[in-house]
Formats: C-alpha cells, sequence, structure tokens
C-alpha cells in the first residue's frame, strides 16, 4: 500500500504538470494526494481522442484560510451564485468552501479546469462513475478537488 502511494505521488509530480495545457494548476505545498479517478465517459459522444474526466483530490491539515490565500495569487476566484448562507454540519462543524477557475471560462458550468477548496472534508461514495451519493466520512482536513475535463489526445 505504502508502495502504491509513493508511485502514485511520484506519477503525479512528474505527469500533472506536463499535462497542463491552459491554466496552471500549482499543488498547494504540503498536501498530499488523497485519491484520483477518472470518470468513465458516456456512450453518446463517446470519441477515439476525448476521455472523461479527472478528479484529483489532495488534502493538507493547514487552515482553510491559508489554503484560499495561496490561491487567490494563482487562479481567479468564483463565487458560485447563493453560496453566501453558512452550512451548518450535523456534527456542529461549518462547511466552507471555495472555488477557483484554471482557465478563461466565465463560471464553473462552463469551465473545464477548476479547483474547490472545502473544509472539512466531505467524502462521497465511490462507484464506478466517480464520486456519488451519500458522504461516508467527515474529515477534518482541507481539501483540494482539482476538476480537469480538458480532452487530450
Amino acid at each position: 500500500m505504502k508502495r502504491k502511494a509513493v508511485v502514485l505521488t511520484c506519477m503525479i509530480l512528474f505527469i500533472l504538470p506536463a499535462g497542463t495545457y491552459s491554466g496552471s494548476f500549482k499543488v498547494y505545498p504540503g498536501a498530499k494526494v488523497e485519491d484520483i479517478f477518472e470518470t468513465q465517459q458516456s456512450e453518446i459522444g463517446k470519441s477515439k481522442m476525448a476521455k472523461g474526466h479527472k478528479v484529483i483530490v489532495f488534502t493538507t491539515y493547514d487552515f482553510f484560510e491559508n489554503v484560499v490565500t495561496f490561491y487567490q495569487g494563482n487562479a481567479r476566484e468564483y463565487r458560485v451564485p447563493g453560496a453566501g448562507k453558512t452550512v451548518k454540519l450535523s456534527s456542529g462543524q461549518e462547511l466552507k468552501e471555495a472555488h477557483f477557475i484554471l482557465d478563461g471560462a466565465s463560471d464553473i458550468m462552463t469551465s473545464k479546469h477548476w479547483i474547490k477548496i472545502q473544509r472539512p472534508y466531505l467524502v462521497r461514495g465511490r462507484t464506478q462513475e466517480g464520486f456519488q451519493g451519500k458522504y461516508e466520512t467527515v474529515r477534518d482536513v482541507t481539501a483540494i478537488i482539482e476538476e480537469d475535463k480538458r480532452s487530450y489526445p
């Protein structure tokens, strides 16, 4: 298990920077890879050149505000409409979220490369199509969730 994590981390460090075409994504210093998955594309509109999108989850024990400040200098922050309300979890913790667009899109819905920062990290159940369903656990860490919908040859 430990060997897999080391190999996966090395792959991320060498392949991820080479694969960025638009908008540069910088991993928050000290953040660790938590999970990686690539969604399956539906049969409709499937081509040989396009793949499903990738989601990479990084976690850090650093404060939410420190992570947000780091990305404010590296990406354009996007305010989700209606997201200004405080959300309290059943544990009593306040859910904090921030979104950053890494490409030239005007919003998250049209963006092909963006990140969400979240604390605490709400871990969803995992299926073949990706993370879906109920939240399985709530972890007291700051998560950096990179969504990459760009197509690569």
